[in-house]
């Protein structure tokens, strides 16, 4: 069979001489792969698997000696809404990747209500939501959406905390009150019942940063009963760093939950990795189900004012730039800035320690800022650098977006070689652009795990290969109870692919200011993954698309159940 004829739907696959890694971390053997319906039949030594007589017998894919591994489980996106715009979920599956789990950060989709839908568009506008297109309020009809539309992958879901407190109560700035926390409990407990994996916060965004610990305690609590994960982006990232991550650890401890600390290597300002993983270590020490993920870039691209206070993030354009003129004003946030110690986003840090050097403009209405740091921006006008951070966002209206690289390399490194985390990616799924003018500064959404790959592995070796290839296949789905996937094993769910360590390439290089207008290169796909199955159907194939959508809606159990004491097991 050429590697250019696509198998035909139904076509049982006999894929012959592979290295194959079996998502355990085990060393790669050498073995041929029998795939049926969309199941793993066998695995056997080379030769061994061909001589079976079938009514049909099977397309065979000589692999070449290539790896051929489980589909990726990236364990943190927010392709919340990008799932349905854009269905055959082509920037994902080219790297390799054949399951999501979105909702993450406090962010899910549903349950929203009528009443505060407008919160819902402002809570998602970084994440091109258009909140009329929703048909769905509940979560089990958000799915059923999903299940309608078909995908390329596979999806699972967390239910956002923040979504959660938008029903209740919209953007207030206070306590919950009991009725409004009784609401958010019934929605939760609705939205777990439907087939939620868990609860997932985002503590330095609005509105989640304004919910106390008790608001949280009873929420987690709710998960408990259905014996659910409870993912956490902490309140603190740099400074407060430990703090907040005993918070997660003890909210999840308190109620025999697992917990997954999300994408957190310290930022500027906070402590070294290792003690942030040493929390996590100890925690586990005492019986504690305690995991972390991370990606692997060390910058982000949100608008300027995304680092200010977050008292003026709810402003629109016209207020902010107003009450960013006042020298009043200006005075405070300096004070405030320079005393941070708030909940805020990590990249919110450069601005405290005064690394304007670090923050590139990206997006501007004047293009001769793009590329430039604000400290040049503000050396060539001779201004103070904050004054001409403030002047930046007044100018074009708060339409100015910024490249803030913010994440030490050196605490990347720790926490993807710590056995405890696994790789994630932070992205969503995006269309593949077809010129400069479609570019958006997601890099980690085109290339994050052939980018792992090519760096950490082969180029810049931190990460044994088959280490590597369990804290993207194994790992996270063992986290999130998808026994069925994973891991090369007979009977296990086909979503295995086929690559060339030496070819693999991520071509969404970060397109740093330094090489800006991004010469003429658009992120696009990866290179290397040249065969994906999904659900035992081939998704990508010699390296093309093939249109095909098997991925599924994939639930939890949804039901609740007696939870037995442990009393004693960790004292």
């Amino acid at each position: 069979m050429s590697a250019l004829d696509v198998p035909e739907d139904g076509t049982a696959l006999l894929l012959t001489d592979c290295r194959l890694i079996d998502g355990a971390g085990n060393p790669w053997v050498r073995a041929d792969i029998l795939v049926e319906g969309d199941r793993i039949a066998a695995i056997a030594p080379p030769g061994v698997l061909g001589g079976r007589r079938r009514r049909r017998p099977p397309a065979v894919v000589d692999a070449g000696g290539r790896y051929v591994t489980p589909g990726f489980v990236d364990p943190h996106t927010h392709s919340d809404l990008t799932v349905l715009s854009c269905p055959d979920a082509e920037s994902a599956v080219r790297q390799g990747v054949t399951t999501h789990i979105i909702g993450n950060c406090g962010m899910s989709a549903a349950p929203v209500v009528d009443e505060h839908l407008a919160d819902q568009s402002t809570n998602w506008e970084i994440y091109f939501a258009r909140t009329e297109d929703w048909p769905w309020r509940s979560f089990a009809e958000y799915l059923a959406a999903i299940d309608a539309t078909g995908c390329g992958i596979n999806v699972g879901a967390l239910v956002g905390h923040s979504t959660l407190r938008l029903a209740a109560m919209g953007y207030e700035q206070r306590r919950a009150t009991r009725s409004e926390l009784n609401v958010m409990k019934r929605l939760l407990r609705e939205s777990l019942a439907a087939g939620a994996f868990g609860l997932s916060t985002g503590l330095v965004y609005p509105p989640g940063c304004y919910a106390d610990t008790d608001e949280l305690r009873e929420l987690v609590a709710v998960v408990a009963e259905y014996r659910g994960i409870y993912t956490s982006h902490v309140r603190g990232e740099r400074e407060t760093i430990l703090e907040a991550v005993a918070e997660a650890l003890g909210l999840a401890e308190e109620h025999d939950v697992p917990v997954e600390v999300s994408h957190n290597a310290p930022k500027w300002g906070g402590p070294p990795a290792g003690e942030n993983l040493a929390l996590i270590e100890t925690a586990r020490a005492r019986g504690l189900d305690a995991t972390l993920d991370n990606d692997t870039h060390t910058d982000l691209a949100p608008r300027l004012s995304r680092a200010l206070p977050q008292w003026l993030l709810e402003l629109g354009p016209d207020a902010l730039s107003d009450v960013l003129r006042d020298r009043d004003t200006r005075d405070r946030l300096r004070r405030e800035i320079a005393a941070d110690d708030r909940p805020a986003p990590g990249y919110a840090g450069l601005l405290k320690h005064g690394r304007f050097d670090r923050v590139f403009i990206l997006t501007a209405t004047d293009e001769s800022l793009l590329g430039k740091s604000v400290a040049a921006v503000a050396a060539g006008r001779g201004a103070d650098p904050l004054d001409t951070y403030f002047d930046l966002i007044v100018e074009n209206r708060d339409a100015i977006v910024g490249i803030f690289d913010y994440v030490p390399e050196e605490n990347i490194r720790a926490v993807l070689v710590h056995p405890l985390s696994m790789v994630s990616s932070d992205g969503l799924i995006l269309p593949l652009p077809e010129s400069d003018a479609d570019v958006a500064y997601w890099p980690c959404s085109y290339g994050e795990y052939t980018g792992v790959l090519e760096r950490y592995v082969r180029d810049e070796p931190v990460l044994r290969l088959e280490e590597c290839i369990r804290k993207m296949t194994s790992a996270p789905a063992q986290r999130f109870g998808l026994w069925d996937r994973g891991l090369l094993r007979p009977g296990l769910r086909a979503d295995l692919i086929v690559f060339d360590l030496e070819r693999v390439h991520d071509r969404a290089t970060n397109l740093y200011p330094h090489s800006y207008p991004f010469e003429n290169i658009p992120p696009r796909h990866s290179e290397g993954i040249d065969h994906v199955l999904v659900n035992g159907q081939p998704v990508v194939w010699d390296g093309e698309h093939t249109g095909r959508r098997p991925g599924r809606v994939l639930r939890a159990p949804g039901k609740r159940v007696r939870r037995a004491s442990r009393a004693g097991v960790r004292r």
